[in-house]
């Protein structure tokens, strides 16, 4: 990790509230057009009448009078290629980068360490992960304006199989017809490639990632620490190693586990079998896997099933030709059986499925092994032998007509289990495989994941169901290439093993073990001394040729980034990590491991805050996929609008395929969009035209806001006389928000955080206090003119975290100072008043007078009569008279 001294700013920072108000009601009068902003010259004001912005009226300033110049916003309006051209520059210059975002671990701030999920770069990065991302950083960025050190790694998940596919797929090979380390390097330059491209979407989406601290999961310094997990947790007795039931992908020929399993519906048979016990009675037993009888342990009955309780004790006759077994099994009682499926006689096999491994563990029964690590019959299958499993499916049923054992044949739909990332049907067979021992630590899980704060908390929930559900033990062994080695030698003659020292990273399929390895007795695991000085009592030792499961190495990702082995000073202060940000569809299987390893190593929350968020999902509500071509390109959305070009996007909808549109989006509308768009844990619908619609308006206003008051002079003090009423509500309504705000930030609200920004700044001050303080501005007023720069200034720290690069560009112009280097959460007007109390009685009253004059044909700067000022608002008649023109 490069970890880097960042600087200090002096810069105040800002904060907000939420609720849940759009930006402008359309009659309200102040949009600050752009097109023709107000100009002093030779002191004279010139009269606005564009968007119902009137020029100055005559007001009563209070205070001494300032100058009033050309905005010094030169752009008149934003723009994604002004977007583009401050992110670029921000990226450019490294060693400014690094000061604002390197981690400092003794700058005495609090440490907040944030186990980033490590995308998989495997194509075009997906839109919603990109959308996640972004609120990863807004957490980030919202953290340090807390004043807290954070530590945003950038690391990149590039284990397993799916290089290891894409690869395949483009040199049209299998990996096993390769040599490995030929396969190994094609792996690594082709997820380079992808690598590449994920980092450039990364800074285009806006990531304050340290990316010079950058991890990737196949270099050697973080395999160095899976290996060394592995071998910590082997001494321990965590993990052992078995010959045990395993999921295994036949096509891709590798073991899986249980979280990697998917199932889907397919049509298959559902044949009835006859049968006959020794003593001749028929049976009919009903089965979609006829092949699998050969592997036939037991013939089970529901044990209150009066119809076959006199079979119980007999044995029945396979009514197909095996090879090396028994001909005949017994029939048992067992209350797994559904007495209403099929004749209620059920063949126990090893293996049909989960329910077969049980029924063998709990009767005693010695599996027989029918399938080969190919997907192939094996010899106990007689006739079967060397078909695969479909076609010895229908072979056996062939055999079985002809014998006039095919009592029918029914074509049913049926769900099976298949990999989730080859899509292939899974078996059951034996393997001898190294697993992680975890449904002993279940009950002790369940009192650490208690100690963590979920975000929302309803999906704690997703963890706890799955933990419930958990009966077996994780086996992490694949047979794949493109892992993280197991680090085991083993001796001649296979009593021993031995493993290399901690911190190093070996290979063990083409290694020698390195200097310092041990030896270790390999039931015991008892360390019998050094390698070297028992090389010769070893004989010829063979390396373990099989890798971890990519799991494995991912759920190290919140120890690597703490600091765990390498930085042991500073993982003492920084663990438990402080914040796992997720999707809830790695609920099972990255959070979840990764508690796993902090509970057994640790006896420790791997977390104190787990923040898990929604699925982006199309314009229609449906999950993105390849096979519904609805997916939409990220590049293509942060890009649409630069160059003055227009997006498209084809996005094949329910009906057909659809062209969605947009003109204008970038990084900060997108950005803003998700903050916006749904609250933590909610599923997102992701329509370009509709961010657009929405949220690039949002940040015009803001910025017309601020181009509006960058041509009035900042004071260089506070008035110290006392200020208008109105400056006197704004302030404390602004205080408020921005209480309301701070609260969000520490509770990892962006949702509450970002609302409450987007209705002050674009509804209470342009169209309240701006109407009502216009004139003053246009006067030179000190007061108004501190009030707006403070509010400003304050209001695009508080927003940065949001829309960086927009307020970076803001404050730095108008300011010289980056909201975006703010250190510490900004200090809030001394308010001694509750006149917040009453912003919603302005709010009415002024959209009431707009309304009326709309309805009656007036424009919103003539005068009118028969108005009158609510009680609660006596305070301001005076104001609100000259604003509304009330006679």
């Amino acid at each position: 990790m490069a970890w880097i001294r960042p600087t200090s700013s002096s810069f105040e920072d800002v904060s907000c509230s939420s609720t849940p108000s759009d930006i402008l009601e359309p009659n309200q009068p102040l949009s600050l057009s752009l097109k023709a902003l107000p100009s002093r010259c030779e002191g004279t004001v010139e009269k606005q009448t564009h968007s119902g912005l009137t020029g100055p009226p005559q007001s009563q300033g209070v205070g001494p009078v300032l100058s009033m110049g050309t905005p010094r916003l030169p752009e008149k309006r934003w723009s994604i290629d002004l977007e583009k051209k401050i992110q670029e520059e921000h990226y450019a210059d490294e060693n400014a980068y690094q000061k604002r975002y390197g981690f400092n671990p003794d700058s005495g701030k609090e440490i907040f360490v944030i186990d980033t999920p490590p995308p998989y770069p495997s194509g075009t990065w997906h839109i919603g992960a990109v959308a996640q991302y972004s609120m990863i950083d807004v957490l980030a960025r919202s953290q340090r304006l807390l004043g807290k050190e954070v530590y945003f790694p950038w690391g990149v998940d590039r284990n397993g199989i799916n290089i290891e596919f894409t690869v395949e797929k483009n040199t049209k090979r299998k990996m096993k017809t390769y040599d490995r380390e030929e396969f190994l390097n094609l792996c690594r330059e082709t997820i380079e490639t992808f690598t590449q491209a994920m980092r450039k979407t990364a800074a285009r989406v806006g990531l304050s990632c340290d990316f010079a601290a950058e991890y990737l999961t196949d270099a050697p310094d973080y395999r160095s620490v899976t290996q060394s997990i592995f071998i910590e947790l082997f001494k321990k007795g965590d993990i052992v190693e078995d010959l045990r039931p395993n999921i295994y992908d036949p096509v891709e020929g590798t073991t899986i586990a249980d979280a990697e399993v998917e199932r889907i519906r397919r049509m298959t048979k559902l044949v009835d079998v006859r049968w006959k016990t020794e003593n001749g009675e028929e049976l009919v037993i009903s089965t979609t896997r006829p092949e699998m009888i050969c592997a036939c342990g037991v013939v089970v009955v529901h044990p209150d099933d009066k119809r076959y309780q006199h079979l119980v004790g007999q044995r029945a006759i396979l009514p197909m030709p095996v090879e090396g077994r028994e001909k005949s099994v017994e029939i048992q009682t067992h209350p797994s059986v559904k007495s209403e499926f099929g004749s209620g006689i059920l063949m126990v096999c090893s293996f049909g499925d989960q329910n077969d491994v049980a029924v063998f563990r709990e009767l005693g029964l010695k599996p027989f092994q029918a399938i080969d690590l190919n997907g192939c019959m094996t010899t106990i299958s007689g006739p079967l032998n060397g078909l695969s499993v479909l076609d010895a499916r229908s072979k056996a049923i062939e055999l079985l007509e002809s014998q006039n054992d095919l009592v029918s044949v029914e074509e049913r739909q049926q769900e099976i289990p298949v990999s989730e990332r080859g899509k292939n049907p899974v078996e059951i067979i034996l393997l001898k495989e190294w697993y992680v021992r975890q449904t002993h630590i279940q009950d002790k899980m369940l009192e650490l994941v208690e100690e963590i704060e979920f975000h929302p908390p309803r999906n704690r929930q997703f963890l706890l169901d799955w933990m419930e559900n958990i009966s077996i033990d994780w086996p992490i062994s694949r047979r794949r290439w493109y892992h993280t080695e197991i680090p085991i030698w083993y001796s001649e003659d296979e009593s021993h093993i031995v493993i290399p020292p901690a911190g190093t990273y070996v290979q063990p399929w083409k290694d020698s073990p390195p200097n310092e390895s041990r030896v270790l007795q390999r039931e015991t695991r008892e360390d019998i001394g050094s390698y070297e000085e028992l090389q010769d009592s070893l004989g010829e030792i063979r390396g373990e040729k099989k890798v971890f499961d990519t799991w494995m190495d991912s759920s190290n990702s919140n120890l690597f980034v703490s600091g765990y082995l390498n930085h042991p000073d500073v993982f003492e202060r920084a663990f438990p990590t402080a914040l796992r940000p997720q999707g809830k569809e790695i609920v099972r299987t990255w959070l979840y491991y990764t508690l796993l390893k902090s509970a057994l190593l640790l006896d420790k929350p791997g977390f104190k805050h787990v923040w898990i968020d929604g699925l982006g999902m199309d314009p229609w509500g449906r999950k993105m996929s390849k096979s519904l071509g609805n997916g939409i390109d990220a590049d293509s959305v942060l890009e649409c609008g630069a160059g003055g070009r227009t997006g498209s996007w084809k996005v094949r909808g329910p009906d057909g395929s659809v062209s969605l549109k947009a003109n204008k989006i970038g990084s900060e509308c997108f950005r803003l969009w998700k903050a916006c768009e749904a609250q933590v844990g909610d599923d997102f619908h992701i329509n370009p035209e509709e961010i657009e619609s929405k949220y690039f308006g949002v940040l015009t206003k803001i910025f017309n806001v601020a181009r509006f008051a960058s041509q009035f002079e900042c004071p260089d003090q506070e008035p110290s006389t006392s200020y208008p009423i109105e400056d006197q509500w704004i302030q404390s309504e602004f205080a408020s928000m921005m209480m309301s705000v701070k609260d969000a930030w520490k509770n990892l609200d962006i949702y509450t955080a970002t609302q409450a920004l987007k209705t002050f700044g674009t509804g209470v001050l342009p169209s309240h206090w701006l109407e009502m303080a216009k004139s003053r501005l246009y006067d030179g007023d000190e007061h108004a003119a501190w009030t707006i720069h403070q509010i400003l200034r304050k209001f695009l720290a508080a927003f940065s975290p949001i829309c960086p690069f927009f307020c970076h560009h803001i404050s730095m112009t108008l300011y010289g100072e980056s909201s975006v280097d703010v250190e510490a959460f900004p200090a809030l007007p001394s308010v001694q008043n509750d006149l917040n109390a009453i912003t919603s009685d302005i709010e009415a009253f002024n959209s009431e007078v707009w309304k009326t004059k709309k309805e009656n044909g007036l424009s919103l700067n003539a005068e009118i009569e028969g108005i009158e000022i609510p009680e609660s608002l006596e305070g301001f008649r005076q104001t609100l008279t000259r604003m509304h023109k009330l006679l």
